[in-house]
């Protein structure tokens, strides 16, 4: 071969070798100088163009590159003018000094003589002074530790000896250590003398390493892998691109780079004059600055808020793993791209817009042949032409080809993408199937963006408000076949989840639809001729020929619509009276329900009937559709906001919304009093219907923000009223309100936002509580009012109560109307944790936990469910089809031409597509409300999946229904009900204790073996009267409780004498004698000489006594009664909607496991009162406990379709 082939033709060698792992250590300073590529020497060298790009010169004067594609960037490194530690490796350096003897250098566990018997094991010691000391002076032991953060910042080491040896010392008659004590540390001039104390020296780096000179290389391996690993001589530079934060614009006036802190640093280290102990201060600056350092919580700083800071954190500030993974998984190269999302409708719903930059940077892989060889020789020209050489991969090498005439058939060519190529688009998070979604490219002349029809959003879950989508181009034939027959669009026009169909009409052609349709729609002959080039038929015959103010013929906008549908099409939709025959558009309501996706929508009908052109009728209908909104015009406008352009009417709306918020206060308030807190209001002033219009508003506003009762009561009344407010949009917004228009549409779904802006922002309450409540009148005076009198805490609150209120307020203006500064703050208060954003990871991190479970799962071809892991069946039939009665017609309906069973059930990964349903099910949920008041989906969601064995001994819920049998008796569910709550919730001593007091009474003290301290109990009558207590039996049960402290929880009671005549006290002038009665408590004393201690009775006894469970029983915390709507209601119970439940909280501190059969346990004698076919727990995993697996798996599935 010619000097002139082995310039044409070059094949490049490179070595084979097989990658066995990957280690990562700290590096050294031979790794250091090594990667380096200058020394910095000065503050400006730091940002120097040798370290790659960006640069001020544009150009690396290191490799020669002159963009950042070519060049990633260059290391250099600081020599420092000492050795330091290295401040990653100190708490390793700590642990070695404490282990040897800083004088002899010994190990510690090696200073006693091995052979020596025990009694001259005490004088056999082998060692220094510091190791067994002398006959005159004591050298007590030493510490070693690292510094403090006010000393050097946490980077040196101390030596200390501690107070208690101090004290020894002291003991011996020594006022102070022995004068040699300090020798074995040589002196430094770096030290300085204003740090040393008697029983304290700071160590500098020098003689850190003079103490770990001698030491054993093989002990100080077992905590680091080298000496030389411990000290540093230099340090190494990142470069540029690792450092740069922001690039300004080139005619900006300011710098045109922006650097992070870590180079002020490096600055810092560049320009040292100091000591080594203020040098060791600026590396360890440096390293928690460093991306890969990860921030510890502090002791003030709990775990989770330090979390929730870092999630929060932009991308530039990200460190530790996340940081790792975005480097790793972020690094570019020319098969995937990341870009921000547009909208272009002009595109077809099956393509994307790639910008044509972009497109010449993106390869895809080719083999060469004839039949595509001209076309791949044309664009090797233009690359030859471009850049002078190309590569390609001739037999498994890459070969450099610079001449056309040298490419054979069969090489491999990556030529940039064109027009017709399939890529896979991602949005991510991937929650769904159809989240992946192959498309057809289509080079744009744009720039920084890519492109989609905005019909295909929906499976996406984005919009054009800063998503961005991921691309990834296939590399081979395979790849290339199976994204076109598995994720193109085509291939997945229905929901693989719910069945409907994946696409339809929405935003602007889904308006234009709704508005189109109406009656009074007109298009002249000019305006058909227009939209008919866009639509797939010719137009008919129009609907008026002649009308007297009419100049020529028209056509309505149904017919226009039915110019779209295939001529033999027939379709119905009862709700919406929409009735299609032979592709004419007869007659429909105004509703829009079957342009969207509700059940049996026209998509879904088209997509049965004509499932290869779905595609083509959606783009030409959105084409067609746009046009003609564009030719009538629909643009939103203060005047939609202000409703009504008429001020009478503007006035008459205003008052209405007075008017109806008032009406909202008066049924919030009474359904305030109705609550069990505030019957006692209720009853003291029967009779007197004034006195509620008196009321105190401000004091029911506190109740209000202080009770969860109260808040939840008055939640509920506002939103039944509130929704006569919503409905006077209605009343006075134009005809031709444009986002009125939306809503009815179905484009824009969301009618309280419109309320909101024109309207009144109404009622507003939070998740988390706060430490301050809000006034009932929403001004500043109001604010500054209550500030002033101190009613935020009364009298008889604690400090620690103090602190939480339940955000409540109702704003009653409106942002059209605007917000004064206090309505603004409550707004922005109570809507910071409802947001979106605050809880959109949840559905990452569910997808990302179930797949790790559910991934491997799949169907075999015989229908069973499989493991791939091992083979294992998992399920033996995959029923997928609702008529399926039994089990046992699954392999009949498999192969049943009538059964429902989608083509090629077998090899689907079904155990991920469960993973997707229920994450798909909680990003939906994100749209609903989160709140510490209403019934969030997304909450629901994720405390029915909470149910692990961390969760298996924490408090638990438990349902309780009513047998059936009690309905039958007038009364008998509320009766019943009361009673079963009666038995089972516990009852403390405290709950019916008003007083305590200790009563010394000599007398008793002389006579018997009391104790002369005698503790008086008083006990409300009317308490026990309501929970049918009796005197003997409250006293049987502190009895028992005494005893079983005594023999079960091993607790040093003293025995005790429990009486009560039932009467009130002697010995205290109570003010309601009649009301109470006295339980006395004497402490028996075996003789005279013991003595019991007021403290004892007061600190241990009292305290144990009201502890104790007087009724019911101690693992039922609480019981509550609660209503459950029947959601389908038979005849013959029409007359009642819905029944009574318990709700029962069953505590977790006594470590039983099977809760569910200590609360069955605990119903022996209400046995006959519950329906236990239904009654539940409410933990998933406890009710497996108790049924089993299958019962719990369809358990799950109730509980997530009522979620």
């Amino acid at each position: 071969m010619t000097s002139m082939e082995n310039d044409l033709y070059e094949a490049e060698q490179l070595p084979a070798a097989f990658v066995t792992g990957i280690r990562f250590n700290v590096s050294n300073d031979r790794d250091n100088e090594k990667m380096s590529v200058m020394e910095i020497a000065a503050p400006s060298e730091v940002s120097d163009p040798k370290l790659g790009f960006p640069n001020f010169s544009n150009h690396c004067t290191t490799c020669g590159a002159a963009d950042m594609k070519h060049c990633e960037g260059h290391f250099g490194v600081i020599n420092f003018p000492y050795a330091i530690l290295h401040p990653y490796f100190l708490s390793e350096v700590v642990q070695i000094l404490n282990k040897i003897c800083p004088g002899c250098k010994s190990v510690r566990k090696d200073l006693r003589i091995k052979g020596a018997n025990s009694v001259s094991k005490v004088n056999q010691r082998k060692g220094c002074k510091y190791c067994v000391g002398n006959s005159i002076d004591w050298y007590p032991p030493m510490n070693f530790k690292i510094s403090s953060k006010d000393l050097f910042r946490k980077s040196a080491i101390i030596v200390e000896v501690s107070e208690k040896s101090s004290m020894k010392v002291r003991k011996r008659g020594k006022q102070a250590l022995p004068s040699d004590y300090w020798d074995f540390i040589p002196k430094d001039e770096q030290q300085e003398e204003s740090l040393i104390r008697p029983n304290r020296r700071v160590l500098s780096h020098s003689q850190v390493r003079y103490l770990l000179k001698d030491v054993d290389p093989e002990f100080i391996k077992k905590f680091v892998l080298s000496m030389d690993s411990i000290f540093l001589n230099c340090f190494p530079v990142t470069p540029n691109s690792h450092r740069v934060t922001e690039i300004m614009h080139a005619s900006s006036n300011g710098q045109r780079l922006i650097f992070d802190q870590r180079t002020r640093v490096y600055k810092k280290l560049a320009d040292f004059r100091g000591i080594a102990n203020e040098l060791s201060s600026h590396v360890l600056e440096c390293l928690k600055i460093s991306k890969l350092h990860l921030e510890k919580p502090s002791n003030e700083e709990s775990a989770l808020v330090l979390a929730q800071k870092r999630n929060k954190d932009s991308a530039s500030n990200m460190s530790g793993l996340r940081y790792m993974k975005d480097v790793i998984l972020g690094k570019r190269n020319d098969h995937c791209f990341r870009m921000v999302l547009t909208g272009n409708p002009n595109l077809k719903l099956s393509e994307i817009g790639i910008p044509c930059h972009v497109a010449e940077r993106l390869q895809i892989a080719e083999q060469l042949n004839n039949w595509n060889e001209e076309r791949l020789k044309a664009c090797c020209d233009l690359r030859l032409l471009e850049k002078g050489e190309i590569h390609v991969r001739r037999e498994g090498r890459l070969v450099r080809i610079r001449h056309n005439e040298k490419l054979q058939v069969g090489d491999t060519i990556f030529r940039p993408l064109n027009n017709g190529d399939i890529i896979l688009i991602n949005r991510p998070p991937s929650i769904h199937q159809h989240s992946l979604i192959a498309l057809s490219v289509k080079v744009l002349p744009v720039s920084s963006v890519v492109s989609i029809n905005p019909l295909i959003c929906s499976p996406f879950r984005g919009d054009f408000d800063g998503d961005c989508l991921h691309g990834y181009v296939p590399q081979s034939i395979k790849a290339r076949v199976e994204l076109i027959e598995l994720v193109s669009l085509n291939r997945q026009l229905i929901n693989g989840q719910s069945g409907r169909n994946l696409l339809s009409l929405s935003h602007d052609s889904l308006t234009a639809a709704y508005l189109v349709k109406e009656d009074g729609v007109l298009l002249n002959l000019f305006q058909m001729q227009q939209l008919e080039m866009f639509c797939p038929n010719h137009s008919p015959f129009p609907a008026i020929v002649k009308a007297p103010l009419l100049r020529s013929s028209v056509w309505t906008g149904k017919q226009l619509l039915s110019m779209l549908f295939p001529l033999e099409f027939d379709y119905d939709f009862t709700p919406n009276d929409v009735v299609i025959r032979n592709g004419e558009l007869i007659s429909s309501s105004e509703g829009s329900t079957w342009l969207r996706d509700a059940d049996g929508n026209l998509f879904q009908s088209l997509i049965k009937h004509y499932q290869g052109k779905v595609l083509d009728f959606l783009y030409a209908a959105q084409e067609v559709l746009c046009e003609w909104l564009s030719m009538r015009g629909l643009s939103v406008s203060l005047l939609d906001l202000y409703l009504s352009s008429d001020s009478n009417s503007q006035k008459n709306m205003m008052d209405e919304i007075f008017c109806g918020l008032q009406e909202i206060e008066q049924t919030c308030n009474f359904k305030q009093l109705m609550v069990d807190s505030n019957h006692d209001f209720l009853v003291g002033h029967d009779e007197e219907v004034d006195s509620f219009m008196a009321l105190d508003v401000e004091q029911m506003c506190y109740e209000k923000q202080r009770s969860a009762a109260l808040s939840q009561a008055s939640v509920d009344s506002f939103k039944q009223v509130f929704r006569d407010i919503q409905n006077l949009l209605y009343k006075y917004a134009n005809k031709d309100n444009s986002l009125l228009t939306m809503f009815k549409a179905g484009s824009k779904g969301n009618l309280l936002k419109l309320v909101q802006h024109s309207l009144c922002l109404g009622l507003q309450h939070s998740l988390v509580p706060l430490s301050f409540r809000f006034p009932h009148q929403l001004s500043c005076a109001a604010w500054n009012n209550q500030k002033s009198h101190g009613l935020t805490q009364k009298v008889d609150d604690t400090a620690e109560s103090a602190k939480n209120y339940i955000p409540y307020a109702v704003v009653e203006s409106s942002f059209m109307t605007g917000l004064n500064p206090l309505e603004s703050f409550v707004h922005s208060v109570t809507s910071r944790d409802s947001s979106f954003s605050d809880n959109a990871d949840l559905p990452g991190t569910l997808s990302r936990r179930l797949m790790f479970f559910m991934r491997d799962l799949y169907t075999a071809y015989d229908g069973t469910v499989r493991n791939s892991c091992g083979d294992l069946v998992v399920q033996f039939c995959y029923d997928i089809d609702k008529d399926a009665s039994s089990p046992t017609s699954c392999a009949h309906e498999l192969i049943s031409e009538s059964s429902t069973i989608p083509e090629g059930i077998g090899g689907q990964p079904v155990g991920s597509l469960s993973a997707c349903a229920i994450s798909e099910a909680a990003y939906s949920a994100l749209d609903q409300p989160v709140s510490l008041l209403e019934t969030s989906p997304l909450l629901n969601l994720k405390r029915v999946l909470e149910c692990g064995s961390k969760r298996s001994n924490a408090d638990q819920t438990m349902t309780l229904f009513l047998s059936n049998k009690l309905g039958r008796k007038r009364h008998g569910s509320e009766y019943a009900a009361l009673e079963v709550k009666n038995h089972l919730e516990r009852l403390t001593f405290s709950d019916i204790v008003t007083t305590v007091s200790i009563i010394f009474s000599p007398r008793m003290y002389r006579e018997n073996h009391f104790t002369p301290w005698v503790c008086h109990f008083h006990v409300c009558k009317d308490t026990m009267k309501r929970r049918q207590l009796k005197v003997q039996s409250i006293i049987d049960s502190l009895h028992m409780h005494c005893t079983t402290a005594k023999t079960m929880w091993k607790i040093s009671l003293p025995d005790m004498q429990i009486t009560s005549n039932g009467r009130a006290c002697s010995h205290i002038d109570m003010p309601n004698e009649d009301d109470t009665f006295c339980i006395t408590v004497t402490i028996v004393e075996y003789s005279k000489s013991s003595h019991m201690e007021l403290d004892v009775i007061r600190d241990m006894v009292i305290p144990y006594l009201l502890e104790a469970v007087i009724k019911g029983f101690p693992e039922i915390k609480k019981v509550d009664i609660l209503w459950k709507d029947r959601l389908k209601v038979s005849k013959p119970h029409r007359s009642s909607c819905g029944e009574l439940y318990l709700r029962v909280f069953v505590s977790g501190d006594f470590g039983i496991t099977k809760l569910w059969g200590v609360l069955m346990n605990d119903c022996l004698q209400i046995m006959d009162m519950i329906d236990w076919t239904r009654s539940h727990p409410d933990n998933i995993n406890q009710l497996c406990l108790a049924y089993g697996i299958d019962a719990g798996w369809k358990f799950f599935l109730n509980v997530c379709y009522h979620c």
